[in-house]
């Protein structure tokens, strides 16, 4: 599935260029996506017990979390390990009414990990796949907003959205639990911007911080929400620190702050270095790998096939060396620029042998071509040589 057909009827670059991080908007798709997950299916994926602890599934009631002993087995647990969900309990509760929060369904059901992973590819984020069970007239949550973009697809029953006004400045902190919290919400929430009955199929796209709350109608409701988290710029300080930790003047201890004139130059000095870093091609390029780490590799097996794995060893001496116009492989012989595969070719560098497979690994979202096109190049200069496991 690609982002245009999952959006369908609605385009995708209207979407993008008019809503993507701005506005909510209501798809009315029709039964085109009524089968993402009926509830046939998602009995069938509550039926896999070994995934479903206190984490991972969460049971509400007149909008307050269960406790977890009131829907999982606490005997003889271990330090730090999750309560196994009790299905009976489970049963129970939600025959008196209570509603199920199942997280991170996209690790155990295909179909929806499919449009997760679609999702991460598109908007260059981190997305995960929670499913919202309510029943008649429940109000599972009070008025909310989210620390990420949302899009909920409506996939059994019916769920009236009320999206409100306000609107959290990109916010990344949740806000506390209790009473004088959700009042808070409640006030500051603004006027009702839409409503948005949600049938099987519909898609409501809701951008970070978006203040909303849902009511469960006539019937059972189903729903997935799917969270999308793209990288924001605080991601930069990890990249920074990785970065400039081979710098020496980075290593060096910070002048005694009760010198002023000293420690201003030096804060001076290392910010004018931190702005050359940033804004230099080579930290694009970490910026861009960084992002593409967030998308995860593919699940899909297809054994019994396999492929016959191509070995190289290292034949000689190389180092890739960064600079803040880019990267390049230095050897005996010279050296040879290369790009975005810098951090697999680092590695594959200090290995005696090694596989394409196992470098892929290394770093999560390389592209596949560019890494074989830099390994050739390797070759032809003779660092790297074909080679046969032993």
């Amino acid at each position: 599935m690609e982002f245009a057909e999952f959006l369908a009827p609605f385009a995708a670059g209207t979407f993008r260029s008019q809503y993507w991080g701005r506005q909510p908007l209501h798809v009315r798709r029709g039964p085109a996506g009524a089968s993402l997950l009926p509830w046939a299916r998602f009995n069938e994926v509550l039926a896999l017990t070994p995934y479903w602890n206190e984490e991972t599934l969460k049971v509400y009631f007149k909008s307050r979390a269960a406790l977890r002993e009131n829907y999982c087995d606490t005997a003889d647990l271990k330090p730090g390990q999750p309560a196994p969900v009790n299905p009976a309990k489970v049963k129970a509760l939600t025959d008196l009414g209570a509603s199920l929060v199942a997280n991170q369904l996209n690790r155990v059901c295909p179909e929806v990990g499919a449009v997760a992973a679609m999702l991460e590819r598109e908007f260059a984020a981190r997305v995960s796949a929670n499913v919202y069970c309510s029943f008649q007239g429940v109000q599972a949550f009070q008025t909310h907003f989210d620390l990420h973009d949302v899009f909920a697809v409506q996939a059994e029953g019916e769920k009236t959205w009320r999206v409100y006004e306000a609107r959290a400045d990109a916010p990344v902190n949740p806000v506390p639990p209790g009473d004088e919290w959700e009042k808070w919400l409640t006030d500051t929430r603004g006027k009702l911007l839409f409503e948005a009955v949600m049938r099987p199929g519909d898609i409501l796209y809701l951008p970070r911080g978006q203040y909303h709350d849902a009511l469960t109608g006539d019937s059972a409701s189903l729903h997935v929400t799917f969270g999308v988290a793209p990288s924001t710029g605080l991601a930069l300080f990890k990249l920074l620190e990785t970065t400039l930790a081979r710098e020496g003047e980075f290593r060096a201890y910070l002048p005694d702050a009760r010198d002023q004139a000293s420690l201003a130059g030096r804060l001076a000095k290392l910010a004018d270095r931190v702005r050359s870093v940033m804004t230099s091609p080579s930290f694009a390029v970490d910026v861009l790998n960084h992002q593409r780490g967030l998308a995860r590799p593919s699940a899909a097996y297809a054994l019994p096939a396999r492929q016959a794995p191509s070995w190289y060893s290292v034949s000689r001496r190389a180092q890739v060396v960064r600079r803040d116009a880019g990267f390049a492989v230095v050897y005996d012989g010279g050296e040879l620029p290369v790009g975005d595969t810098y951090p697999t070719l680092e590695w594959a560098l200090k290995q005696r042998m090694f596989s394409v497979d196992d470098a892929l690994t290394r770093q999560p979202g390389a592209d596949r071509a560019a890494l074989l096109a830099d390994i050739e190049r390797l070759e032809r200069a003779g660092i790297l040589v074909v080679t046969e496991m032993r």
